[in-house]
């Protein structure tokens, strides 16, 4: 069975003995339809998982910090995706310009 891939080449099924994601592959939702997550949408799952720590008994520093951290790669990809839509850059493999 071919493996899904990104449009870059890579893996866009990452599986391990107790991990599997299907990242979106083959192009931009929007013209191929959603067929998998974005990264951004599993830096959301661990903010929800490290959020519901902070919630009860296990909250900590380090908690709250690994939050800080995983909000600004998420910023910072949500910052990656304006940039390449203002460019007109969505869906293809161009390299988009990292200054406004």
């Amino acid at each position: 069975m071919e493996k899904f891939r990104h449009m870059d080449g890579s893996d866009a099924l990452i599986e391990s003995e107790f991990i599997r994601i299907q990242f979106q592959h083959g192009g931009d939702p929007d013209h191929v339809g959603t067929n998998g997550c974005r990264i951004e949408d599993v830096i959301g799952v661990l903010q929800e998982k490290l959020l519901d720590f902070q919630g009860r008994e296990l909250s900590c520093e380090e908690n709250a910090t690994a939050l800080y951290h995983l909000d600004l790669a998420r910023e910072a990809l949500l910052l990656r995706r304006r940039r390449r839509e203002k460019q007109g850059l969505i869906g293809s493999r161009s390299k988009h310009s990292s200054t406004d």
